[in-house]
This record gives C-alpha cells, structure tokens and sequence, in this order.
C-alpha cells in the first residue's frame, strides 16, 4: 500500500451536525403535503439518498423530484444554516491537507447544500473536491469513476462516514472504511461494527493519528 494520499468523506453526520436541521425540514414539507407516514421510520431514514427515504415511509416515486427540490431550496434558501455545529474539531483535518493528503466530500445531499453548508461552517478551501448527490450512481460507484479520473487505487484511499451504509459503499468500492461515531452520527455503533469496518474513530484526531500510523508503517 501506498501512502494514502485521497480521504473521502460523507458530510452530513460526519463533518457537520445537521441531523435536526435536515430532519425537521423534510418533516414539515411532508406534513405540509398531508402526507400520513412514521416519524419514527422518518427519523431512521435521514441521510441515505431521497428516492429510498420516501420508498421506506411509503411515498410514491413519482414525486420524489418534487420534494427534493422543495426540501433543498428550504434548506439552502430559507433555513437557519449558521445554526448548524461541527461535529469534532477539524484542525487535524487541515493539518493533513497541509501533509499534502487532497480531502474529498462525497455526500447523499445535494450540492448546492454541501457547498452552502461549508461556506456556513467557515470551511471554505478545506477540501480539494465537493460532490453530491447523483440521481442514478451509488457513492461506491462515483467513486470508482473518480479513482480512474484521479489515477488512483481504491486500496490507497481512506472512506469516512457516520452510516453502517457509507462502509458498505467503501468495501464495495475496496477502499479503506472508516467509521466515526460520536453524538453526531447517524448509524449507532452496533449498526456500525456489524458492516466490519477497518477501522473505529470518534473524532477527526482519531483520523490524524490513523493516517500518520499507516504513514509509519508503510501499510
């Protein structure tokens, strides 16, 4: 293995604390639409991609494009993004942009509220590349297209996500996954290990420390 010179990672959850923000805006507009579903179920599904939240509290497809639009032009347009919180210190993470390694955001959220969310964390410059959403490519697919785009090996490459789904994305796209969990994550711990990530951290220090081992270790 290479030294690891790319780390991927989800946004909402892992980077920033948008968990109520993002729930209770989609709440409203289904509530607005008269639309009888489980909360509950609701809450579980937040972060995974539109078309499957709406599939799993029983929605008809047809309408996804609708709600999306609604839900992302409340979030960008008329929601309260400076309330939003990081979820750890991100000093180690421009300490490793600083060790050369290029930091890439590959959300389930739309672009434009990446972007705006970063701006909103004060986080501009951070990262090398935002990406969000793709309406027909998972995020293991996306990435195996950036691996070829980026000449790199999916080996060398670490994934950070907060959901038990984002290290399936990784082992299907042979990366190396990371799970990290704190308050701010989505998935629970159990939901978690039980994906068998390669690695367990509970803060971007955590990923510092990590990188810098496998740096040591020439692995």
């Amino acid at each position: 293995m290479e030294k690891v010179k790319y780390i991927f990672f989800d946004f909402d959850g892992t980077v920033s604390d948008a968990k109520k923000l993002t729930y209770e805006t989609l709440l409203d507009i289904l509530d607005s639409m008269d639309f009888k579903f489980s909360r509950l179920k609701l809450k579980k599904m937040m972060g995974a991609k539109m078309p499957k939240i709406l599939d799993e509290v029983g929605i008809d497809g047809h309408l996804v494009d609708k709600i999306r639009k609604k839900f992302y032009n409340n979030l960008v347009k008329k929601s309260d993004l400076s309330k939003l919180k990081l979820c750890s210190d991100v000093k180690p993470l421009y300490d490793l942009k600083k060790e050369g390694v290029r930091l890439i955001v590959l959300s389930n959220a739309e672009k434009s509220f990446v972007e705006a969310s970063i701006r909103a964390l004060g986080l501009e410059g951070l990262f090398y590349r935002v990406y969000g959403a793709h309406k027909s490519l998972t995020k293991d697919e996306v990435m195996k297209k950036l691996f070829k785009k980026f000449k790199i090996n999916g080996k060398d490459v670490m994934y950070v996500g907060d959901r038990f789904s984002d290290m399936d994305y990784a082992h299907r796209a042979e990366m190396i996954a990371v799970a990290i969990h704190n308050d701010c994550s989505w998935s629970s711990l159990k939901e978690m290990i039980a994906e068998d990530p390669d690695f367990i951290i509970h803060d971007f220090d955590g990923l510092k420390e990590l990188y810098e081992n496998f740096d040591k270790a020439g692995k």
